[in-house]
């Protein structure tokens, strides 16, 4: 099957860019299904790339090869995933939950693979993508000692009647979706059929372990906090006192239960379920009384429709943050958009700044983890970005 460009794409995507849209795009001849493979062509029919047709996504293809005599097959699948499992440190002995597929960054456009101990979950985004999940599942069977699989479908069309989240295979005696794992020697557990994501952020894993450091013998205040991430890290490196908020009441459950499980009793802590805004309006400027402070929201910009209003937004709550700590205070700021590149992101922090009527001092510019790597022709998969900094005010 051949598609033809209809835009002059050709040298952004023999540079490396796995995305076309079907804007972009001219099918030659008729019946493509999603999955099948197709070959990329330009205006005067010379070979650009192989990929994924995928009928039912504004995303129509995704390039896997620029490469002409390299066949799109299961083989090249397992090529893949042996890279990436060659290119990662996990699992080891104090960190059991890793990215083990990123997609476009580990060369498997549309298929995420996130391990959580002997649990795999695998996330194809689209239809099309799920021609990988069996494939994949025989070749990281072989790589890992795997004893669970859940399918975490990114988008389900209204025609589609299967669940959005399922286990594929359940490990023996399990009951229930909650499986645990190890960061940094912490103990985490996450559930894989309704937690965020595929069930934790693991991409803010060297943030955590900075925000730790940073943390001890302080207090600490994690906004957006999720089931405590943050929080405990900091706790476990000797933080004075944490005080995690969210307005999810299961996920600060699921935080307490998380520093029940590393020890802790949760009186010496705080769980807060409440709106950001409502809680952090209880301070006067300058007057909350924490020394560390975490904000990390859910993504403001899921499309590119959206971002001016994100762009507002991170303004505002950031300028909040910024606003309600104490000179000298140490902040980070994050943000998890693919539409919000990194330079626009320290030109939203700078804003909210000048909006707080302060100086944020910045000691370093963050992105995700080792396990989360991307092309340098694709800067849509350096989708987050972490600030942490000092608050200054003159």
């Amino acid at each position: 099957m051949i598609a033809e460009l209809t835009q002059p794409l050709e040298a952004k995507l023999r540079a490396g860019h796995p995305w076309i849209y079907a804007d972009a795009l001219r099918l030659k001849g008729r019946g493509a299904e999603a999955g099948d493979v197709v070959d990329v062509v330009d205006s005067s029919g010379e070979f650009v790339g192989r990929g994924i047709w995928d009928p039912d996504s504004p995303l129509r293809v995704r390039l896997w090869t620029t490469r002409q005599e390299v066949r799109v097959d299961d083989g090249l699948l397992a090529s893949r995933i042996k890279q990436a499992r060659r290119r990662r440190p996990f699992p080891s002995h104090d960190t059991t939950g890793f990215r083990l597929l990123n997609g476009e960054g580990d060369r498997t456009p549309g298929l995420v693979v996130d391990v959580y101990g002997d649990v795999a979950v695998l996330r194809p985004d689209g239809i099309a993508a799920e021609r990988w999940i069996e494939p994949a599942r025989a070749v990281i069977g072989r790589l890992l000692d795997i004893s669970g699989w859940v399918i975490r479908r990114s988008a389900i069309h209204a025609s589609d009647d299967r669940p959005q989240a399922e286990w594929l295979e359940r490990p023996a005696g399990m009951t229930g979706n909650k499986v645990t794992f190890l960061e940094h020697g912490v103990t985490y557990e996450c559930d894989v059929i309704e937690g965020q994501k595929t069930g934790f952020f693991l991409d803010q894993r060297a943030n955590r372990a900075r925000i730790g450091q940073l943390g001890m013998g302080r207090r600490v205040l994690n906004l957006f906090g999720y089931t405590g991430g943050f929080s405990l890290a900091a706790a476990m490196s000797g933080a004075a006192r944490t005080t995690t908020v969210d307005i999810a009441k299961p996920a600060i459950e699921q935080a307490k239960r998380n520093f029940e499980l590393n020890g802790f009793s949760v009186r010496a802590h705080e769980f807060v379920a409440a709106d950001v805004f409502d809680y952090l309006e209880q301070f006067a400027p300058g007057a909350a009384p924490f020394e560390v402070v975490i904000c990390d929201p859910p993504s403001f910009a899921h499309r590119r429709k959206d971002f001016d209003r994100a762009y507002a937004a991170y303004v505002r709550l950031f300028g909040k943050v910024l606003e309600s700590v104490p000179a000298g205070a140490t902040v980070a700021l994050a943000s998890c958009s693919s539409h919000i590149s990194r330079d626009t992101f320290l030109q939203i922090c700078s804003e909210a700044a000048q909006t707080a009527r302060c100086s944020l001092v910045l000691t370093g510019v963050y992105g995700a983890d080792v396990d989360h790597p991307v092309l340098p022709a694709f800067p849509e998969g350096d989708y987050l970005q972490c600030v942490i900094g000092t608050v200054a005010v003159d």
